[in-house]
């Protein structure tokens, strides 16, 4: 009887422990970590509509039921209701991945419940689409603003493959008389290249990928880059506006899961990270100056692994992750106010080694130390910005002395301001110029003819006492009457 009795109850915990409940049957329910409002943002960040949706427009809901496992992952996942096929799978997909649920509670045990949860499809039609020549043909004006085809000036084709990514040379065309003459052509490229993410292979050594752009000779972008490992994965999506300049970049890991993504306007760029299980991580807001470049974030929400709210609209206690000049994990800590650092703060490696102690005063910075291959230097500066032979006053007398105003566009009453990028090296030369936003005319080219005769004269950043790349952006200013660059 003894042992009879034996194998009854080992026959039943195995059934207990599989049992899925329904939320009215728990004591505390399944929930996202950190809150609902945390999931949808995940979800909006990481859901791809699948393109031939998102050309004919979609707007509706796909209702999936799922359970959720004690270790906080999801499992089982179906479509209760759904708009079609394509549609059902990508809101399966993008479920599936965010493995940061709180589970459901039952006599002081977590336990498996059902979850019924609707994924939102929104996307505008684009009539710009042309499923004939698999092709985006947009019209503008003569201020290239988009305007519909029967008063356009010009025109832009740009060809995409099945994945709506670009897969052909962007063409523009200006309209004479009735005919559309051609203008030039942003050239199609597929690149090989190695890349480097602590998202991708951290701590390891770069991957095979390459990337697929659209750029002028100027190396500025007319359509979205996408990098691509070698076996197609998205490591990185980089969105550009009609005048070139970056609007939204997103990096994944090799999951697809979207770890980090930028928002860029013209005087803030908002950055967020999250965790291998979709757990939002850190939330930081980087003010752009008059010279496009990032000044030193403010530090608005925190959250840590299981969802608890370090810091919140600017004040708390801040531990997040970030990165090195090299790009190692970077786990720093330390008080925030009104977004700012405020006290002692301390960041380590991943392997619990310390890089850097420093002290602030309400955003202020005291004093600080850091430890490099074993080595202790101090400085009184945290980040140094690249820096123009000379200072500021040699800048724009360079300029000055260099610059000269095209003729096409001094004929036509052409003027703005062009926005280039560049890297200033460890050694202080330049690299990787790119036009951010295109003026046309002209303009463009001298802007970063002018620039590249600077190779050479700049001092180069510093991060926490050690030379590092240094990405620097310059906008020049031409007005018709003489090129000016503006503070």
């Amino acid at each position: 009887m003894k042992k009879l009795l034996t194998l009854l109850l080992f026959s039943t915990v195995p059934a207990f422990a599989q049992q899925v409940y329904l939320p009215h049957e728990v004591e505390k329910q399944a929930e996202p970590a950190g809150g609902l409002t945390v999931l949808n943002q995940f979800i909006t960040s990481n859901l791809q509509i699948p393109f031939q949706n998102s050309i004919k427009g979609v707007n509706g809901r796909v209702y999936l039921k799922g359970v959720v496992q004690p270790d906080g992952s999801m499992s089982s996942i179906e479509v209760t209701r759904g708009i079609d096929t394509l549609c059902n799978a990508a809101a399966v997909r993008v479920l599936g991945m965010y493995k940061a649920w709180k589970p459901a509670m039952l006599a002081g045990q977590p336990v498996r419940q059902a979850v019924f949860f609707p994924v939102a499809f929104k996307a505008e039609a684009k009539p710009a689409f042309d499923t004939a020549r698999l092709a985006f043909i947009d019209y503008f004006n003569e201020a290239f603003v988009p305007i519909d085809s029967a008063r356009a000036k010009y025109r832009r084709t740009l060809p995409v493959d099945e994945r709506g990514f670009v897969s052909g040379d962007v063409a523009y065309e200006e309209s004479r008389g009735r005919k559309w003459k051609r203008l030039g052509e942003a050239k199609f490229a597929k690149t090989p290249i190695r890349y480097k993410s602590r998202f991708v292979n951290p701590g390891a050594d770069s991957i095979a990928a390459y990337r697929v752009a659209a750029r002028d000779y100027n190396e500025a972008s007319h359509a979205p880059e996408v990098t691509f490992d070698a076996g197609g994965r998205v490591l990185s999506y980089v969105e550009y506006g009609v005048d070139g300049k970056a609007s939204l970049i997103k990096d994944y890991d090799l999951n697809g899961m979207v770890r980090r993504q930028q928002l860029i306007a013209d005087s803030l760029i908002t950055e967020v990270y999250w965790d291998p299980n979709g757990q939002i991580r850190a939330h930081r807001d980087f003010p752009v100056n008059r010279m496009g470049a990032k000044e030193e974030p403010l530090l608005m929400n925190a959250w840590g692994p299981d969802g608890t709210q370090y810091v919140k609209n600017g004040d708390g206690y801040w531990r997040a992750a970030g990165e090195t000049p090299n790009g190692k994990w970077l786990f720093e800590q330390g008080k925030v106010v009104n977004g700012v650092k405020d006290g002692n703060w301390v960041g380590k490696l991943a392997d619990s080694t310390l890089y850097y102690e420093e002290v602030f005063d309400l955003g202020q910075f005291k004093s600080g130390s850091s430890w490099v291959n074993g080595t202790k230097s101090e400085y009184s500066r945290p980040r140094i910005q690249p820096e123009f032979k000379g200072g500021i006053k040699e800048f724009y007398k360079f300029l000055g002395m260099n610059i000269r105003y095209p003729i096409d566009a001094a004929r036509n009453g052409v003027g703005g301001r062009v926005m280039l990028s560049f890297v200033v090296c460890e050694d202080g030369s330049m690299c990787e110029y790119k036009v951010e936003n295109r003026i046309g005319y002209g303009l463009d080219e001298e802007a970063l003819r002018v620039v590249k005769l600077m190779n050479g004269k700049w001092n180069p950043g510093e991060m926490r006492g050690e030379k590092v790349r240094v990405k620097y952006n310059v906008p020049i200013n031409f007005q018709v009457e003489g090129p000016i660059l503006r503070r």
